[in-house]
Parts: structure tokens; sequence; C-alpha cells
């Protein structure tokens, strides 16, 4: 039975290194990015424009802003702190640290499919509202414009309705993408979305569920 219960917590310890040590990673080339951003801006601007992919340069470039550095750089060491958590509370089974982060990962995964519900609902009833980056991106992505061709008003469409070939000024009415983006848009929400929430959950349940093994295996050897 000791030998059952270590070889799981060995099992569930490993989870949660590789998985944690993965994330930080990824969380410290963010933050270093977010500094970046913040201290040298043009830099990086001109970095994107060097960097010969008319997609990054347009939808990047005029994103690369303080607002967005502080954001980015904030959230990325939030969540270093979340994985460095369940990465060190495995090596040393602090039960204080794997509770924490147990409870850090299932409230992270209800804000995770609170925000994509908001904004997944709001993109099926509103559509596309602005011209920011994100509106942008989501017409290159799925190659799609809610502006008609034949509407008289629409003199200068926006570039990304043309995609990335036409940024900054280049889009006309001739070039628009000829799928509807409300259209398309509702229809990979009603093939994916699902798929989408269950992968979510089974991610942050999955290591939730490692940092409590790993939690009552050090408990349990406690009172042995």
């Amino acid at each position: 039975m000791d030998k059952h219960t270590s070889r799981t917590s060995k099992v569930a310890a490993w989870i949660l290194w590789i998985v944690n040590c993965f994330v930080m990673v990824i969380c410290a080339l963010l933050v270093a990015l977010g500094l970046w951003i913040i201290s040298s801006p043009t830099s990086l601007a001109s970095v994107l424009e060097a960097s010969g992919s008319m997609i990054i340069k347009s939808v990047f470039e005029e994103a690369v802003s303080l607002q967005v550095g502080i954001a980015l750089t904030a959230i990325a060491v939030f969540l270093f702190f979340v994985c460095f958590m369940g990465f060190y509370g495995a090596i040393t089974r602090s039960p204080f640290l794997l509770f924490m982060y147990s409870a850090l990962v299932i409230l992270l995964l209800l804000l995770e499919c609170s925000l994509l519900y908001y904004f997944s609902s709001n993109l099926v009833e509103k559509g596309l509202q602005d011209d920011g980056q994100w509106t942008h991106a989501m017409r290159l992505a799925f190659q799609c414009c809610e502006h008609n061709a034949s509407e008289p008003d629409i003199r200068k469409p926006p570039w990304s309705c043309c995609g990335p070939a036409a940024y900054p000024d280049n889009c006309t009415s001739t070039l628009l993408y000829k799928k509807d983006c409300h259209a398309s848009i509702s229809v990979w929400l009603d093939r994916y979305l699902l798929p989408v929430y269950t992968s979510l959950a089974v991610i942050h349940v999955v290591l939730a569920s490692c940092s409590i093994l790993r939690r009552s295996c050090h408990a349990s050897r406690s009172y042995s």
C-alpha cells in the first residue's frame, strides 16, 4: 500500500514539475517581452518592422504600447508565481503551497471560463464592434469581413477586411473578404467552444488533483 501511494505521489509530482516548469519558462519570456515593451517600444516596433511578416507587422505593431506592456508583465508575473507554488510545493511537499496552488488553479479555471463565455457571447450577439487589434486579428484569422461591398457608405473599408497585404490603408471594396464575420465566428464557436471548455476543465482539474494527491500523500506519511 505504501509503495502504491509513493508511486502515485511521484507521478503527481512529475506532472506538476513538468507542466509548471514549462509554463514558468513561457511566463519568463512574456515578462521579458513586457519589460521590453515598457522600456523600449520603438526598438520592438523596429524588430516587428524587420520581421518581414505582414501579419505580425500589421496586427502587433499598433499593439506595442505602455498599457499593453504593463498588463502583459503583471499577468505573466502572477502566473509565474502560481506555477512556482505548484513546482516548489511538489518538490518540498509543502501542504500550504500545494493547497494554495490547487485553490488558485480552480479559481483560474472559473475566471477563464467566465471570460471565454463573456467574449464568445458578445461576439455572437454583437459581432465585431470596432477596429482594434483584436478585431483585425479576428478578421485575418477567419478571412472574413462584416462590411458588405455593396454598401454605399463604406468608402474605405478597414485594411483587415482585405488581408495583411492591404495594411495600412490599401483596402478597397473590390478586395473585401467574401465571408461574413458574424456567420463564420458563430459556426466556429458552435463547433469548437465545447471542446475548448472541456480542455480547460481537464487541464486545470488534473493539475489541482495532482496537487491535492501530492499533499494527501505527504499528510498520510506524516501521521503514519
